[in-house]
């Protein structure tokens, strides 16, 4: 599984995950589809499917044109507003793509129907990967625009939280580009200069969560329940995944 990661509208990204046997591609979250075409015919791949996590416009606004470019392209995602929807996903449904199975993990919060998509390859070295549209932004979580507190709580801990600790986080960064990297468990400092800390105590209801009190690091918020680091590298400069996972440029 490549990865190729394509910086778009100043503060966001969409993904192009190729597999590397068979040269199928999909993509996530296209919110500018002209860009997206130029990185597939770079790679020599055929996009067949666009996976969105939630409707927002940052996020689904290139569907329908995507679309009309790319006849019988599967647009697939969880909540019926999603622009050019042609099917409807479903918590737990699985998806494969050649080696690449996909499972799809209802995350509300951000949207009533924002879904996270956890992307693995069997008998492969290269860690799994979750793309997680806005339920994560870099170290914690997008803004709570629709649904509960409790079912967001349940998205990031329950949900996204209980994800293998070797999971490659590819969250949605708005405002905090310079740190694209976020990879669940372990017992990591934050790596944010000047930071040092592991992990201190919000609760949420009567329940606690890995957090920020109004001392921490500013870039701590709510997230897991257990401690967790934040990479101020991306994973495409992370040695593992140097070969993985790359940062697009377009001409």
């Amino acid at each position: 599984m490549k990865v190729k990661v394509i910086p778009v509208l100043e503060d966001n990204y969409m993904y192009l995950v190729i597999e590397e046997h068979t040269r199928e591609a999909l993509a996530v979250d296209v919110a500018v589809p002209k860009r997206l075409l130029e990185i597939v015919g770079r790679e020599g791949v055929s996009l067949t499917t666009v996976l969105t996590t939630h409707h927002h416009w940052d996020h689904a606004r290139g569907n329908a044109e995507l679309a009309r470019l790319l006849p019988g392209l599967e647009v697939l995602g969880a909540d019926e507003r999603i622009c050019a929807l042609t099917r409807r996903l479903v918590h737990g449904e699985e998806l494969q793509f050649g080696a690449i199975h996909v499972r799809c993990l209802l995350t509300p919060g951000h949207t009533s129907g924002h879904m996270s998509y956890f992307l693995w390859e069997d008998e492969c070295p290269d860690p799994p990967a979750v793309f997680s549209g806005d339920a994560l932004s870099v170290a914690g979580c997008s803004s709570r625009l629709e649904s509960t507190a409790q079912l967001m709580y349940q998205s990031l801990v329950e949900t996204l939280g209980t994800l293998p600790a070797e999971t490659v986080s590819s969250p949605t960064l708005p405002h905090l580009r310079g740190l694209a990297s976020h990879t669940t468990g372990g017992l990591g400092t934050c790596l944010v200069p000047g930071c040092g800390m592991t992990a201190c105590q919000l609760r949420v209801g009567s329940r606690p969560a890995s957090g920020v009190s109004s001392s921490a690091c500013a870039l701590h918020v709510p997230l897991f329940s257990r401690r967790c680091s934040v990479g101020t590298s991306t994973p495409w400069a992370t040695s593992s995944l140097r070969k993985k996972w790359s940062l697009a440029t377009t001409t």
